[in-house]
């Protein structure tokens, strides 16, 4: 089993009730999770809003990583976009062909995947910070 109570404003666990009190000072757990269940949950624990433990990261850690994936995700995308129109791009300009004649959209949607790589990289940037502070 593993113990959690709060103390100090933070959280700390225990998996024998004796040490909880003899080091921590702390009589009764507030949760008592199995182990299967305290692993389950990467063995983490936040307060909520409430005051309450929760298992698991906070909500607003998870939404953090779930957009820091989307975004990268996004930016390899338009990254193997930007490589494939490069090529193309390379590959015309060899045998003397100007792309944009055949493809009017060529450079705008070039622009505009460089843009948004940069707009990407710059929310990236910062939720690394915000992810440092936390």
């Amino acid at each position: 089993m593993v113990y959690l109570a709060k103390k100090n404003g933070g959280i700390i666990h225990h998996t024998d009730l004796k040490a909880m009190k003899d080091l921590d000072g702390i009589s009764a757990p507030t949760l008592t999770v199995t182990d299967e269940e305290w692993e389950r949950n990467g063995s983490t624990a936040y307060i909520d809003a409430n005051g309450d433990i929760k298992l698991g990261e906070p909500p607003e850690v998870v939404a953090r990583r779930n957009e820091i994936k989307a975004l990268e995700e996004e930016e390899k995308a338009l990254q193997r976009e930007l490589d494939n129109k490069d090529y193309k791009v390379i590959k015309a300009a060899e045998v003397g062909v100007v792309l944009a004649d055949t493809d009017p959209t060529l450079h705008t949607r070039r622009d505009w995947c460089r843009s948004r790589i940069n707009e990407i990289r710059d929310r990236l940037a910062v939720l690394d910070l915000e992810e440092d502070a936390a």
